[in-house]
């Protein structure tokens, strides 16, 4: 019989053999495959909560958004007749207005002249605004005169432009009746007490035709100056302009239309805009629960499923994961913190926010609406921010969620305008003698002339006007471009001198004259200059370093005051009062999701990067497990190759003996 063994000439399947081993093998591979797999989808699932977080800071901070919570609307029963826009201080009521007279500014009309371009004269022509009682003129305090210089041989279009070219708050211009031609100026502001007295200077000259005084003049009078008069809620108002601001605080008025007095009264309603306060807080809780679900998603366990004994339930990525109770746990944390703010609603749910039993939010839209009718500031207070200046030219604009609440003294160094403070505080009437004060002043490095403070008694506003006019008309400042502002702190009662222009080269000085004004001297200015512009403002708050952009002071990073930013609208430099700062549950929630987000110490940040530290150890795990296999595989093909060459020789042997049989059969 012949004898046979299977080798590699006899088919034996090495390789089949071979690839069942190294399956065995390589088992704890796909553990580690199976492992990294997990750690990865965790990766990826972590992902997309810190998209949802995000999107969640996002609409939480929309809540910090002051003029949601401040928007009011306003409207007119008639347009036509007069329109009203409300600001944030508007309080929410009915009027009744009745316009009986708009506001108009006066105008003056020369005799005829057969040609405008023919040569008449030249000269200079004073123009003083004020008011007429009982024939007699009497000068506003707030507008100084100014002086026009009329160029010899000056045509009809010559003393229009020169008029026009001044910039004195008239306006002159030449007109064509038919007849002949005439030069007609115009105040450029309404109102009784900007009636024009117009002087010239060369009493009988060439320019004798163009003088004015109130009651008796070579001008004729072709539209009287009037003031706006009209009835607020049965209370008669008269104002200089069609513009009113001051009536009601936080309305403007605007008069369009003289009513006749069989005209009704026009309806006039302000009421508060609820409706940017429920969509951000609508927002706010879709965007909470898509949060809630996807957090509930990418935890979830599968307790309906049908398993095997000793199997596990089929569960999410992030099913077990700590960081998930975490996210949960500061976020309602923060809904259940009192936000001491000094409002009505010290927790969200006064104002309607609670949740439901699967931990998605719900609001009560009744119990919101109700807030908001009774305390919209409130709400305010409890979702954002409140930050309260004890300076009124020192204004809060916005904070971050690092913020710390507190009381915090604001300090300026320096302003972007160059400025002077006062020296003494301003009477409540001021007197200068007749003749006016002189003084002089030098401003981003131009000395004016002498100017004059014209005689009169002023209040400290209308004295801040008065000395702002008498500079911004000084013929020599004006060609350098120089030009202040003069205003009445209201802290001190002091005046502030302002430079208009900007940067290290604004600067305001006072030469000689303002030390000792009036009759009882009061010394306004000192002599000397002050503090010089620069790019931005400097400062600190509350004894912290803050940086300057412009007029605004914000606090530097790592100080309690970090992200508070106030606007400097003006004033002296030095100490400005303080700034209360508290902070709303908006802020509260909004540093807890900052924390959460951080890329380097967040609860998210942190997790990935151990799973991803995790990843990169299976990868050398897996490296050396991979080499381990490589040389198994090398010593199983070693033995079967050997195998095989002795089945080999086996069979060779086995061949040989059956041919020696098969002969001695023969035999």
């Amino acid at each position: 019989m012949a004898l046979s063994v299977s080798g590699l000439g006899s088919n034996l399947p090495i390789d089949d053999l071979i690839s069942k081993l190294m399956s065995v093998e390589s088992q704890p591979l796909q553990k580690l495959n199976s492992k990294e797999a997990s750690y990865l989808a965790k990766v990826s699932a972590l992902g997309q909560i810190k998209g949802a977080v995000s999107a969640f800071q996002n609409a939480t901070r929309a809540l910090q958004d002051s003029s949601k919570f401040n928007a009011v609307k306003s409207s007119s029963g008639n347009a036509d007749v007069v329109t009203i826009s409300a600001g944030s201080k508007a309080a929410s009521a009915n009027y009744s207005i009745k316009v009986e007279e708009l506001a108009q500014s006066q105008k003056l009309a020369s005799g005829i002249f057969s040609s405008a371009s023919s040569a008449i004269g030249g000269g200079k022509l004073t123009f003083t605004f004020g008011s007429t009682s009982g024939g007699s003129f009497t000068p506003n305090a707030e507008k100084i005169p100014k002086t026009v210089t009329i160029p010899d041989n000056a045509t009809l279009n010559d003393i229009r432009d020169a008029v026009n070219k001044a910039d004195i708050g008239v306006s002159a211009s030449v007109v064509n009746d038919g007849s002949g031609n005439r030069l007609v100026f115009s105040s450029n502001t309404t109102g009784t007490a900007s009636t024009l007295k117009i002087e010239n200077s060369d009493d009988g000259g060439a320019l004798a035709g163009f003088a004015h005084v109130p009651g008796g003049s070579t001008l004729t009078e072709v539209q009287a100056a009037k003031d706006a008069r009209f009835t607020l809620d049965g209370l008669t108002i008269v104002k200089q302009s069609n513009t009113v601001t001051d009536a009601v605080e936080g309305l403007t008025l605007t008069l369009k239309q003289k009513q006749k007095a069989e005209d009704a009264a026009v309806s006039l309603s302000v009421t508060r805009d609820s409706s940017g306060i429920k969509k951000t807080i609508e927002d706010f809780v879709k965007s909470f629960n898509e949060l809630n679900s996807a957090l509930t998603q990418a935890s979830s366990v599968d307790m309906n499923a049908t398993t095997k004994p000793g199997e596990a339930r089929p569960a999410a990525a992030l099913s077990g994961e700590t960081v998930i109770r975490t996210i949960r746990t500061q976020i309602r944390n923060v809904f259940n913190s009192v936000q001491d703010v000094g409002g009505a609603y010290r927790v969200p749910a006064d104002v309607g926010l609670g949740f439901n039993q699967d931990g998605s939010m719900k609001l009560d839209t009744g119990k919101l609406q109700k807030a908001i009718d009774s305390n919209p500031q409130d709400i305010l207070k409890l979702f954002g921010s409140v930050g309260t200046p004890t300076d009124p030219q020192v204004s809060f604009v916005s904070a971050s969620g690092k913020t710390a609440s507190g009381d915090y003294a604001v300090n300026v160094a320096s302003l972007p305008n160059g400025v002077l403070g006062g020296a003494g505080v301003v009477p409540s009437a001021l007197t200068v003698a007749p003749g006016g004060q002189t003084f002089r002043v030098k401003i981003d490095g131009t000395s004016s002339a002498m100017l004059t403070l014209p005689a009169g008694t002023y209040t400290p506003a209308s004295l801040a006007t008065a000395l702002q006019s008498a500079i911004n008309g000084d013929a020599t400042l004006t060609a350098a471009g120089a030009k202040v502002a003069v205003s009445v702190d209201s802290v001190t009662g002091k005046l502030v001198m302002s430079s208009q222009k900007t940067g290290t080269s604004s600067t305001v000085e006072v030469l000689s004259g303002l030390d000792a004004v009036g009759t009882s001297p009061v010394n306004l200015f000192n002599n000397g200059a002050g503090v010089a512009g620069s790019a931005n403002v400097s400062g600190t708050i509350g004894g912290y370093a803050a940086t300057g952009n412009g007029t605004v002071l914000t606090g530097a990073v790592g100080t309690p005051v970090e992200g508070l930013a106030i606007d400097i609208g003006g004033g002296p430099t030095g100490e400005r009062g303080t700034v209360g700062f508290a902070k709303g549950f908006a802020f509260a929630l909004d540093g807890v999701l900052a924390q959460l987000l951080d890329d380097k110490r967040g609860a998210i940040a942190s997790r990935t990067e151990g799973l991803n530290n995790s990843v990169k150890e299976l990868g050398k795990q897996r490296d050396v497990l991979n080499r381990r296999l490589e040389d198994v595989e090398k010593r199983y093909r070693a033995q079967f190759t050997a195998l095989d060459a002795m089945v080999s020789q086996f069979n060779n042997i086995g061949n040989f003996l059956s041919q020696q049989l098969a002969g001695l059969n023969k035999s």
